[in-house]
């Protein structure tokens, strides 16, 4: 899409009443005009947010500070085994110091941590890691795709131990993001999908998707055919609310999360306990 594309979308987007933005990919720091949309985004009133490998960074961080609401640096390990892992030499010290010059630019940065067999014993020196650099921590399993990397899925005992480690740092005060619900349960996550009242995924070339979802990836509309309001009330988009109505294939913490947040039930449950999560939530994602 091009620029203007992605600034008309933006716009209908804001007088739908969608209150966020996310830049990801692939890499978005690698798109020439990213600045532009990020700041017509943010000064649109999106919370305004990338999920970058941080390579990046560092060159771009003052720019960053001044428009992003909340970087997402994804670092797999706290090693350069995290490079080795992503194929990309120095991806370890690049992010470190694009984090670094985030920080110093008063930029809020997250470090996200997906786990698979390659990296099954590293969330107690992630948390180590995040716990020096003053950094919120999450932790994803890796996403598998059948013909794709179903070869590095965790076993169910590596992936059980180390989200129990996990919960572990949290109870000692480390900044790991995930709720203990997603931690916990990670054999029996149960939850109904709530992502079509969440998400939608635009891709590169005007393409509406669901979002990172198991179970449907077919298109929904298209931007350059149709408006974002049509795509929104169509009948292949109202399928899809079908579809994912009840749905917890998906063992991501994005949909797990936000999803039990959509429940009322549950809500109701965890508004009113004394520690709230959603207080904490708030906290910090907010106000950090």
């Amino acid at each position: 899409m091009s620029t203007d594309e992605v600034r008309r979308l933006l716009d209908e987007a804001r007088r739908l009443n969608f209150v966020a933005y996310v830049a990801w990919g692939g890499e978005p720091l690698m798109r020439p005009d990213i600045m532009e949309i990020l700041r017509h985004a943010h000064d649109l009133g999106f919370y305004t947010s990338i999920i970058t490998n941080g390579t990046l960074l560092k060159d771009m961080a003052g720019e960053i500070a001044k428009v992003i609401d909340l970087t997402w640096v994804s670092l797999d390990c706290d090693s350069p085994f995290h490079s080795e892992m992503r194929g990309v030499e120095e991806a370890y010290e690049k992010a470190l110091e694009g984090i670094r010059e985030l920080k110093l630019a008063r930029g809020r940065v997250a470090v996200n941590c997906v786990l698979s067999n390659l990296n099954p014993d590293v969330v107690p020196r992630m948390g180590a890691l995040a716990k020096r650099y003053g950094l919120k921590l999450a932790f994803d399993p890796i996403q598998i795709f059948p013909e794709t990397n179903a070869q590095h899925a965790l076993s169910p005992s590596q992936r059980k131990r180390a989200f129990s480690e996990a919960a572990e740092l949290k109870a000692k005060g480390y900044p790991i993001l995930n709720s203990y619900e997603y931690l916990q349960n990670q054999t029996n996550l149960s939850f109904s999908c709530a992502q079509p009242r969440i998400f939608m995924d635009v891709s590169e070339d005007g393409k509406v998707k669901p979002f990172w979802c198991a179970k449907s990836d077919g298109a929904l509309g298209d931007l350059r055919r149709q408006s974002l309001g049509e795509i929104v009330h169509s009948t292949p988009f109202q399928e899809f609310v079908e579809v994912a109505n009840g749905c917890s294939l998906c063992s991501h913490s994005t949909t797990f999360e936000t999803s039990i947040f959509y429940s009322v039930r549950r809500f109701l449950v965890n508004v009113y306990r004394p520690n709230s999560p959603y207080l904490k939530f708030i906290m910090d994602f907010a106000l950090t």
